[in-house]
């Protein structure tokens, strides 16, 4: 798990520059650290916050007595192929902007100079300059709260205009893959970028702390809402230290001492004055975190639960907050149960490191009580799927038959997946399969290090725990609850997706932060850490 620091200034988190202390505040670096992070989160029961850069978000004045996580920290970004991008959540819009410049390609111009990272991008589906980021967007990697890790298409998450499945629900961005397919003039593309930077200068985005507009455009009224108080007369108006720029009129700054109760009365003021006086009714697009005034939060259209101590406050913004079981609410588990699907992705997270288009998947097949009731049946899939026909070239002499148990299997083109308890001491296990069924299975005491009695490879010590399973763009294996039980500690388990191509290209899901070289999957440090139930 990372670090996790203790009593953090919120206010030096956010643009805005206000806010008060987090008692935990931690910024992982990898989807393994995230989730050890909300595994934590959970057993110890404490509130839970996610903020990228800080970009949107009004922190409470009041402490916030639970964990902020921030996604800053998850920063790699490489193309997986010629047009598509796989860019962590914590990536600034600006440096993708800047990769996009760097390789000729179109279309991600007018994220330049937009604040903010391209994980908060995608959950709100951000517009600016003519451009959304749900039209370059071809996947989204979510995590939800037990650390189950999910590959969502773009009609599952975009509604429309600010509006996704992800503001709805407790689920984390971790990755986005972005897609390019046009090629422009590099000059062509600079010039765009530099007119978008002098939009804003001219704006004056950037004179005060700020959270850019504060309220969503609503289109059916045919014009912006910052239109609308200009119309109004709002810029320059002001609220204690927070005030309405006198050159955008959309913009609240902090002139310096705001509150966030400033800025929410200034925000609330302009709210009914566009409902009361020209019909416009206009939803807050700054995003409040933390226990607020409730009369407030409720003036700028702000969804909140009353607190129970005081009724007179509200909790708005939480993925999570045991004390307040109306917040959120954990779904009941439907099986088979997606416990981590998606891409393959190269061991180094080098430009086109591995063939794309590969995927992986694990899914729990049965409940802990029903397989305790039933410890041979089935209880985790795990299946490679996709158009993997490039990758798995390097095959088995065919002199071993198709479905063999294959002794030095590794030595071919092969997925693989790793199975590990928390306990360092308590090994773990290793399947390698081939898309024609070849298949090995291995025990392990310690990194490289064979189990004592396991050293000699057979399939007889697995045939009644294992069953092959294959089916047209897949293959993969069901594995029953007598052979996981043991690496199961407290209800969570570890796990590693790994592939070989067998000429020299090695792949990870999850992708780890810093891996060693040379490639090295027997590292059970690293694996990811998922809940059971």
């Amino acid at each position: 798990m990372p670090s996790v620091l203790e009593n953090v200034s919120l206010g030096k988190r956010g643009y805005y520059g206000i806010g008060g202390k987090a008692r935990f505040f931690a910024q992982p670096g990898s989807p393994a650290e995230l989730a050890d992070l909300l595994h934590w989160c959970l057993d110890q029961q404490l509130s839970l916050a996610l903020m990228g850069s800080g970009s949107n978000i009004l922190f409470s004045d009041n402490e916030f007595p639970g964990m902020v996580i921030s996604l800053g920290g998850m920063q790699r970004l490489f193309w997986l192929s010629d047009d598509e991008l796989f860019c962590e959540a914590g990536v600034e819009n600006s440096r993708i902007a800047e990769e996009l410049l760097l390789s000729g390609r179109d279309g991600g111009e007018w994220l330049y100079r937009l604040p903010g990272q391209i994980g908060a991008t995608v959950r709100m589906n951000a517009r600016c300059f003519g451009g959304e980021v749900s039209a370059i967007t071809a996947a989204i990697q979510t995590i939800s709260l037990e650390g189950c890790l999910r590959w969502q298409l773009p009609d599952e998450v975009f509604y429309g205009y600010k509006q996704t499945s992800l503001m709805e629900k407790p689920e984390i961005v971790v990755a986005v893959l972005l897609r390019f397919p046009q090629i422009r003039p590099v000059e062509e593309i600079s010039r765009l970028m530099q007119g978008y930077e002098e939009e804003r200068s001219a704006k004056h985005h950037f004179d005060f702390p700020s959270c850019g507009s504060t309220f969503k455009n609503n289109y059916a009224l045919g014009r912006s809402s910052g239109t609308i108080f200009d119309e109004l007369g709002f810029k320059g108006q002001s609220e204690g230290g927070a005030m309405v720029s006198k050159h955008h009129a959309n913009f609240i700054y902090n002139r310096g001492g705001a509150t966030a109760g400033d800025v929410l009365r200034l925000a609330g003021r302009m709210k009914d004055a566009a409902l009361e006086q020209v019909g416009a009714k206009l939803d807050l697009e700054v995003e409040c975190i933390g226990l607020f005034d409730a009369d407030l939060l409720g003036s700028c259209g702000v969804r909140f639960v009353p607190d129970r101590r005081d009724s007179s406050k509200g909790w708005a913004g939480l993925l999570w907050n045991p004390q307040e079981e109306e917040l959120v609410s954990l779904p009941d588990p439907l099986f088979p149960r997606t416990l981590m699907h998606g891409p393959l992705v190269g061991y180094s997270g080098l430009d086109r490191e591995f063939p794309a288009s590969v995927f992986v998947s694990v899914e729990q097949l049965l409940s802990l009580q029903d397989a305790a009731a039933d410890p041979a049946a089935p209880f985790l899939r795990w299946t490679t799927l996709g158009k993997y026909e490039a990758l798995f070239v390097v095959k088995p002499p065919s002199v071993i038959p198709a479905g063999s148990f294959t002794d030095g299997l590794w030595h071919y083109s092969v997925s693989e997946l790793f199975i590990a308890s928390g306990d360092p001491a308590g090994g773990y296990l290793e399947f390698e399969m081939t898309p024609d069924a070849h298949w090995v299975a291995l025990r392990f005491e310690a990194p490289r290090k064979r189990e004592r009695g396991c050293e000699v490879l057979s399939p007889e010590p697995w045939e009644k725990q294992v069953r092959m399973v294959q089916g047209e763009g897949q293959f993969g294996m069901e594995l029953s609850w007598e052979l996981i039980e043991p690496f199961v500690t407290g209800e969570l388990l570890l796990l590693q997706c790994c592939a070989s191509s067998g000429k020299g290209e090695y792949a990870l899901f999850p992708w780890w932060q810093h891996p060693s070289l040379p490639a090295d999957f027997h590292q059970p440090a690293h694996f990811f850490r998922i809940r059971l139930v």
